[in-house]
C-alpha cells in the first residue's frame, strides 16, 4: 500500500530567488503597458528533510541490498539545502491606470515569470547521513526501489536535477501627485512554485566496498 507523501503541505525554511533582466514595454494610449523581461535567474532553497521526502533503508542484514528492497524510514530530523546554477528566465505582464480623478490614480499590475535552472549543489545533513553532491543527477518518473547502482558515478538512466520555477504576481496601488512628488500605497499578491519533476536522488556511494565496514553513512563503503 502506498504511504502518504510526507512532503505535502510542508513549509520551507528559506527560499531565495535572484533575477537580473532587461525590460521591454509597449505603451498603449499613455495608460497601459504590455511588457516582457529577458534575463537570468538563480536560487537557493532550504528546508526540513521531510519537505524533500528524505527516506532511507535500514535494518537489512548482509553486505548487499536486494533489488526489491524498499525504503523503510522517513528521516524528519535533518536539513536539506540546494543551490541552482544561473539559467535563462523570462516574464510577461501588463500594468496600467484603471481610474483617474484629479491628481489621484488607481493602477493595477499582473506578471508571470518562469525559469528552469539546474541544481548546482545539494547538501543533506541529518543524524544518520551527511553528504554533498555537485551537479546531482537522479531518476525521474521511476518508482522505488531504485536500481542497485543508484548513487554510483557510473549509474545509467539518470538525468540532471532541475527546478522548474513559476511565479504569478498581481498588484494594485493608489497614488497622488503632489507637485514633483508622487506618494503611493499598494498591495501585491504572489504565488511561486518550485517543481523538481519528482526526481529521486540517491546518496553517493563507492562502486565497491572498502574494508567491509558497517557504518550509518553508506558513502564510507559500497553497500
Amino acid at each position: 500500500v502506498d504511504r502518504p507523501n510526507p512532503a505535502y503541505n510542508k513549509h520551507l525554511h528559506d527560499a531565495e530567488w535572484f533575477t537580473n533582466a532587461g525590460f521591454i514595454a509597449l505603451n498603449i494610449w499613455d495608460r497601459f503597458d504590455v511588457f516582457c523581461t529577458l534575463g537570468a535567474s538563480n536560487g537557493y532553497i532550504r528546508g526540513n528533510s521531510t519537505a524533500f521526502n528524505l527516506v532511507g533503508l535500514f535494518g537489512v542484514k548482509g553486505t548487499t541490498v536486494n533489488a526489491n528492497e524498499l525504503p523503510n524510514v522517513s528521516l524528519s530530523n535533518g536539513v536539506v539545502e540546494l543551490y541552482t546554477d544561473t539559467s535563462f528566465s523570462w516574464s510577461v505582464g501588463a500594468r496600467g491606470a484603471l481610474w483617474e480623478c484629479g491628481c489621484a490614480t488607481l493602477g493595477a499590475e499582473f506578471q508571470y515569470a518562469q525559469s528552469k535552472p539546474k541544481v548546482e549543489e545539494l547538501n543533506v545533513i541529518c543524524n544518520v547521513s551527511q553528504f554533498s553532491v555537485n551537479k546531482p543527477k537522479g531518476y525521474k518518473g521511476v518508482a522505488f526501489p531504485l536500481p542497485t547502482d543508484a548513487g554510483v558515478a557510473t549509474a545509467t538512466g539518470t538525468k540532471s536535477a532541475t527546478i522548474n520555477y513559476h511565479e504569478w504576481q498581481v498588484g494594485a496601488s493608489l497614488s497622488y501627485r503632489l507637485n514633483s512628488l508622487v506618494p503611493y500605497i499598494g498591495v501585491q499578491w504572489s504565488r511561486a512554485t518550485f517543481d523538481a519533476d519528482n526526481i529521486r536522488i540517491a546518496q553517493p556511494k563507492l562502486p565497491t566496498a572498502v574494508l567491509n565496514l558497517t557504518a550509518w553513512n553508506p558513502s564510507l563503503l559500497g553497500n
